[in-house]
């Protein structure tokens, strides 16, 4: 607290700023823009009409419905909570600002109206279009901006997304500043583009967001939920939804009715699909994808296969993940011996039909993934280094080993029984053990049954090392039990980012998200020259530095051997039923999904039910 000697020695003017509670950053002139990017220069005029990549004239009415197989029982926030939000319910909500879908940083307003950055980079500040409501008709103000972002900043699993925001200032009903820990980059506004979706105060007020509810959201999005029990959710557009015009937002959200289903097996959901129980099925397993639709319908032209280029995201689908926080899993050697075990080119044979393509690295196939040996531009940040990390990062590419998919890969398991030696591991009467006589067993935690296709033959091949591994398979509730309290050996886990990568550098590879229940580190990595290549690559503006960054933190994090990398990332594939229009650009955009940019044709649907 400042005293009464002090006060009487400060200028007036300071004095004045200090009484009022105005801040040094406040007291500069901001200049507010409709849009802002930190990597180039904005694709869309301030008087832009639309998307180029969205049909602006797409009629409204009709539904889609979809299969899920996630619960619909909680309607809470996503943050510190034991249930998930049921699926789609992000359409209730509104951000501050969108992404577009074809530029690599143009963010736009939508509850937002304008936008501004201070000189320094340190105040971020918004002003809300006069005429956002909530579904209830209430005026959306700073109020409910200061009131979400203090409650994802109280909870452990938001902090690591807006952690980086340091205080919430309402400047009137319409104007909100934020005040941030560093100087604002592009990985911020990328989170800032999909969280938060703002709550209103005056709903949740009294209340904690983070609690299990069933009781129905109350958004100021494009849709509300009109129904739902265990088994469906059903949403139903807004009618008067105050933002339908916003150029962000035109053509979009064409659809009536946009309704979940929920099928717990993949099987029944596909059956349902074929019977025309609902519309649109995003198939995940390639073996289906090759042999299971060889209906009438398709041949028809009824039902339709088809891809959807995924250009806003990169990385593998999937990872088998080591807890490395966890003996024997803290010893690198022991998660290289484990990752060189893997045969891909085995399973992928025999249990993809050769369809898929191996993720080697995080970012692979994109401008920001390590290829070859390091490039001047990367020594530069590795030189200094070099004695912390492994020296194969500057000696030889990072390679996983391949097979010819048929039988064992003998080089492999020889180089895995190797390593595993050197960590002091030997076979005795067939187990593994170490120095103290303890066996070498662990267990694989999974959710999801089918799983299985890729754990048992992994497993088969680890009993040849002497390995005992089993699966421990749990329900979504214990498993997230599990993960809080990082009681796991090694588990599946999506690992998937948003391009370009930053915004989830710190939440996939960070110490601090090591440190925090239920982040994207399931690893546990904690290093800090990963933290401080993180640091590198989303403090800067320049595309240049950030990419450099990312491959320099590429060729660290894969010599930690910290994840098994499945398949790559690949386009989504989609059967649907040939009801809907959609942009003849749809493939050019990020996938998001269907309610985003279809349209209802009642004379597709009217030719699918005379044939029926």
């Amino acid at each position: 607290m400042i005293d009464r000697t002090t006060l009487r020695q400060l200028p007036l003017w300071l004095l004045v700023v200090w009484c009022f509670g105005v801040s040094f950053s406040n007291a500069e002139e901001l200049k507010f823009s409709y849009g802002i990017s930190m990597l180039h220069d904005l694709k869309y005029s301030p008087d832009f009409k639309h998307f180029d990549y969205i049909n602006p004239n797409a009629p409204p009415g009709g539904s889609i419905t979809f299969s899920t197989s996630a619960n619909v029982r909680n309607f809470a926030g996503e943050f510190d909570n034991n249930n998930d939000g049921p699926p789609g319910v992000g359409f209730v909500y509104d951000t501050l600002i969108v992404l577009s879908a074809d530029e690599l940083g143009g963010f736009y307003g939508r509850l937002a109206e304008s936008m501004a950055v201070s000189s320094d980079g340190l105040v971020l500040a918004f002003r809300l279009h006069p005429k956002a409501r909530f579904h209830d008709g209430t005026p959306v103000t700073s109020k409910d901006v200061k009131f979400t972002i203090d409650w994802i900043l109280s909870t452990v699993e938001g902090s690591l997304y807006l952690g980086w925001i340091e205080s919430v200032e309402v400047i009137s009903d319409l104007e909100v500043h934020l005040h941030l820990e560093e100087p604002l980059d592009d990985s911020n506004l990328r989170i800032m583009a999909y969280e938060p979706r703002i709550l209103p105060e005056h709903h949740w007020r009294g209340k904690n967001p983070s609690e299990t509810t069933t009781e129905f959201p109350l958004g100021s999005g494009p849709y509300r939920v009109d129904s739902w029990n265990q088994g469906y959710i059903r949403f139903a557009r807004v009618e008067d939804y105050w933002g339908k015009d916003l150029p962000v937002n035109k053509g979009r959200f064409n659809f009536d009715v946009v309704q979940y289903d929920v099928y717990r097996d993949a099987t029944v959901a596909r059956e349902a699909l074929r019977k025309g129980l609902f519309d649109f099925y995003s198939e995940s397993d390639i073996r289906h994808w090759v042999s299971s639709y060889n209906l009438p319908a398709v041949d028809a032209g009824y039902l339709r296969k088809g891809e959807i280029i995924v250009s806003g995201a990169t990385g593998p689908t999937s990872v088998l993940t080591f807890n490395s926080q966890r003996p024997p899993f803290n010893d690198v050697r022991v998660r290289e011996a484990l990752s060189v075990a893997f045969d891909f080119e085995w399973q992928n044979r025999a249990l993809n039909s050769g369809a898929h393509k191996r993720a080697v690295g995080y970012f692979p196939d994109t401008p920001f993934g390590a290829t070859g040996l390091p490039t001047a531009e990367e020594l530069v940040l590795l030189e200094p280094i070099r004695g912390s990390i492994d020296q194969r990062v500057f000696d030889e590419p990072f390679e996983l080993p391949d097979s010819d998919g048929w039988g064992r890969n003998r080089d492999a398991l020889l180089r895995a029984s190797s390593l595993l030696a050197e960590a002091g591991w030997r076979v005795e009467s067939g187990v593994l053990r170490n120095a103290a006589g303890d066996a070498f067993e662990f267990e694989l935690l999974s959710t999801n049954i089918a799983e299985r296709r890729v754990l048992l033959p992994y497993i088969d091949t680890l009993r040849l090392l002497g390995i005992v591994a089993t699966i421990k398979l749990v329900e979504s509730a214990q498993n997230i039990n599990l993960r809080r309290l990082r009681d796991y050996d090694m588990v599946v886990q999506p690992h998937t980012m948003m391009m370009p990568p930053i915004i989830q550098l710190p939440v996939f590879f960070s110490s601090v998200a090591a440190d925090q229940p239920m982040s994207g580190n399931v690893a546990g990595i904690s290093d800090p020259i990963i933290d401080a290549l993180i640091e590198q690559a989303t403090q800067t503006n320049s595309f240049s530095d950030m990419t450099i960054a990312c491959r320099v933190l590429d060729r660290v994090l894969a010599r930690g051997y910290y994840h098994i990398p499945l398949q790559m990332l690949s386009n989504v594939r989609i059967i649907h039923w040939d009801r809907f229009g959609h942009p003849e650009t749809d493939g050019k955009a990020r996938y998001q999904s269907g309610p985003e940019s279809w349209w209802y044709d009642p004379q597709k649907t009217a030719r699918i039910r005379l044939a029926e």
